[in-house]
């Protein structure tokens, strides 16, 4: 079973043969012309980040001996975040756990969360995710292929310069189609043809050089909404390799962001799915941090090595000059001159106004980064401003979750319950799928550990005199109520503290839940 089990379409289109292909090629335009419009504000986000500067000028300032360092202000704060998502991401024993849903049966979660886990372990999540938190931060928006393939879930990151996007559409909803570019050589198109994937067709044509067997070709898959029902189409050059495939699952793609895009009220270019970038605002601020510092460090240089100006009668050569202890000697000392010096106090003041906006438009501080700041601060002020930068990461990581996280394993759950081996599932006939939502694992890394540990002991101990109440008057019921909500707060404390398998730990005695929650409480200080 797969994505493209059902051959058999009930889509009909008015249009065939060559008027359908134009008509596929027209969509390929006007999709790729929209992303064409947002392509040199990515390639400038990925310049910063990958520290590729103006080659011209850099070789310039090498002939003039004059500084150009590139200080990766982006490429730092943009590695913190992903620090961030890790530690909210993978300091669990999973990233998501599946809940029950109006009146769904808590035997078949149980089984289906099992059978996630299992597929989950297979895919290596860290590895798969790295790259789209890189893009979500840098680019603004991360997109993501999750299909059902050789009898496991997979999950592909795609550039977003290989996915284009409905231009017309005005939220994610309205998204009617997408143009996916992939890259197959000749071996593979003919293996997908035997596999019944694409039409068999004479493409020799194509691929008349021996020596061009193995080289990449584009091709397009085209996925469209016609009648609530998506399609796919396949297009190489003017060859159809597939028509109106019907995708019983619904298209694969995931797309989400940090932040959302604004759209400005003439904006006829605007693409709804992108997101903002969170590092696009300080990518001025970066320029000009790099060139304020360079002049900086080129001023100083002239106050360690001041430039003179000699009589060319004088005979002093330039490594007379620089020999540091020794004399020059000149029938006419009056002749040498020092050239007038930068005044470096305001550069210096410059920079650290610099550095608090870039702080203000990314929500990370140098604090944040480990870095010393200019000015003597209190550990107060430190933890402030740490803290701050916690809670604008906390609404990144929410954004990201209702975007991308969640819909990526609501997925990422429907096509483990479609496909995924019987022995999972006990012989339950798998022909609805129940109701279930999803709760990411991103309690901890969202702010300040510290401060994130005190709240939930806080929490805990609000509870146990709750507890101790309903005891006291024998309402059981309550007390077994506080000791379930006290599990989830271990669940999370458990993960800040260092220990990772909370779930696994907290599941040894199901059968005796009150004494274990209990025996935690005593643990905790109650």
């Amino acid at each position: 079973m797969g994505l493209y089990e059902k051959p058999k379409t009930k889509v009909k289109r008015k249009i065939e043969g060559d008027e359908l292909v134009a008509y596929l090629d027209e969509l390929i335009i006007k999709a790729k012309n929209g992303f064409e419009n947002y392509r040199s504000d990515f390639e400038n986000l990925i310049n910063a980040y990958l520290l590729k500067g103006d080659e011209l000028a850099r070789e310039k300032f090498n002939k003039t001996n004059r500084s150009n360092l590139y200080i990766p202000k982006l490429n730092a704060k943009a590695k913190y975040l992903i620090t961030s998502l890790n530690d909210v991401y993978f300091n669990s024993e999973r990233m998501a756990d599946i809940e029950n849903y109006i009146n769904s049966d808590e035997t078949i979660i149980k089984m289906w969360q099992d059978a996630i886990d299992f597929y989950t372990q297979k895919l290596n999540l860290f590895k798969t995710f790295q790259p789209l938190f890189l893009d979500a931060i840098i680019l603004g928006t991360s997109v993501a292929k999750v299909t059902w393939h050789k009898d496991s879930p997979r999950i592909e990151k795609v550039n977003l310069d290989e996915i284009f996007f409905d231009p017309n559409a005005s939220n994610d909803e309205d998204v009617n189609y997408i143009v996916n570019e992939i890259y197959l050589n000749y071996d593979e198109i003919l293996n997908r043809m035997d596999k019944g994937f694409y039409e068999k067709k004479d493409l020799s044509e194509y691929f008349l050089d021996e020596k061009e067997k193995y080289k990449k070709v584009r091709l397009y898959d085209i996925y469209e909404k016609i009648d609530g029902v998506w399609v796919v189409c396949t297009l190489f050059e003017e060859e159809l390799l597939r028509k109106d495939i019907e995708l019983i699952d619904g298209q694969p793609f995931i797309w989400g962001s940090m932040l959302p895009q604004m759209k400005s009220f003439d904006d006829e270019n605007y693409i709804c799915a992108y997101g903002e970038s969170v590092m696009g605002a300080a990518l001025s601020l970066q320029s000009e941090i790099n060139i304020t510092r360079n002049l900086l460090i080129d001023a100083m240089r002239t106050h360690l090595m001041p430039k003179l100006t000699l009589p060319k009668s004088s005979g002093v050569s330039r490594e007379d000059i620089e020999t540091i202890g020794k004399p020059l000697y000149l029938n006419e000392p009056s002749a040498i001159n020092i050239l007038p010096q930068a005044n470096i106090n305001s550069s210096s003041a410059n920079l650290t106004l610099l550095e608090s906006e870039l702080t203000e438009v990314t929500g990370v501080s140098p604090q944040n980064n480990g870095a010393q700041t200019a000015n003597n601060e209190t550990a107060t002020e430190i933890s402030i401003k740490a803290q701050e930068g916690g809670r604008r990461s906390a609404d990144y990581i929410r954004q990201y979750n209702e975007t991308f996280i969640e819909p990526l394993f609501d997925r990422f759950a429907m096509l483990v319950f479609k496909y995924a081996s019987d022995e999972f599932f006990g012989g339950f006939q798998r022909i609805d799928i129940p109701s279930f939502r999803f709760k990411i694992q991103t309690g901890t890394g969202a702010m300040n550990k510290e401060v994130r540990r005190a709240g939930l002991q806080a929490s805990m101990q609000v509870f146990s005199q709750l507890y101790q109440m309903y005891m006291s008057i024998g309402d059981t019921q309550s007390a077994y109520n506080i000791i379930k909500a006290n599990e989830n707060l271990v669940k999370e404390l458990l993960p800040i503290l260092g220990i990772k398998n909370a779930n696994s730990l907290l599941s040894m005695q199901n059968e005796n839940h009150t004494s274990l929650m209990q025996e935690q409480m005593t643990i905790q200080g109650f």
